[in-house]
């Protein structure tokens, strides 16, 4: 617990500094930064617990929308069965934004680029995005995104192909996570 709450200390004197580099961009106080730290660690205690009912329920209307508890709580599952025990998340980088034009509805938008491991996944990255309507309130999940290239299949690549190509085969993939350092190896 000290750990965690170390953690959260860092995070939320970090990120709740700094000026906004552009309009809808903004800089949160220190309560919604530690509120929005809070909401992912349960959001993936959930998850990592085996509990994704209770995470699915911290989802947006809108993501509810996209996929069926049913679904979500499969997918889940079988990411676990392939990922193993978690030994590692990192939050990247917090980016803030207050009413944006493109998004579905009003209100704070905090998108957090992650890094992790896994005891059978060395190579993962992604993003969740939260949400908090205008009003106030507990923050939502409104998308997450997982990409990953399991080790098994990392060695398959390597051994077949080449450590080259499974290089390159990650930092391809690993495009898609915004501020992950895609030439980090595991």
């Amino acid at each position: 617990m000290r750990v965690a709450v170390a953690f959260m200390l860092l995070v939320v004197s970090t990120l709740a500094g700094g000026q906004a580099a552009r309009s809808q961009e903004f800089a949160p106080s220190q309560d919604l930064v530690v509120d929005a730290t809070r909401a992912i660690a349960t959001y993936f205690s959930f998850l990592d617990s085996g509990n994704a009912e209770r995470a699915y329920e911290m989802m947006d209307d809108a993501a509810k929308a996209s996929i069926p508890v049913m679904a979500f709580t499969e997918q889940s599952e079988k990411f676990h069965a392939q990922a193993g025990a978690l030994l590692d998340r990192r939050l990247l980088k917090f980016t803030w934004l207050k009413n944006p034009t493109d998004a579905p509805l009003p209100g704070i938008y905090a998108a957090v680029d992650i890094a992790s491991r896994f005891e059978k996944i060395d190579r993962h990255c992604g993003y969740i995005v939260l949400y908090q309507r205008p009003s106030g309130g507990a923050f939502h999940v409104m998308r997450a995104e997982s990409n990953f290239i399991d080790n098994a299949t990392a060695k398959k690549i390597e051994t077949t192909r080449s450590k080259f190509d499974l290089d390159k085969a990650w930092t391809e993939l690993s495009r898609n996570c915004p501020n992950f350092p895609s030439t980090a190896n595991p």
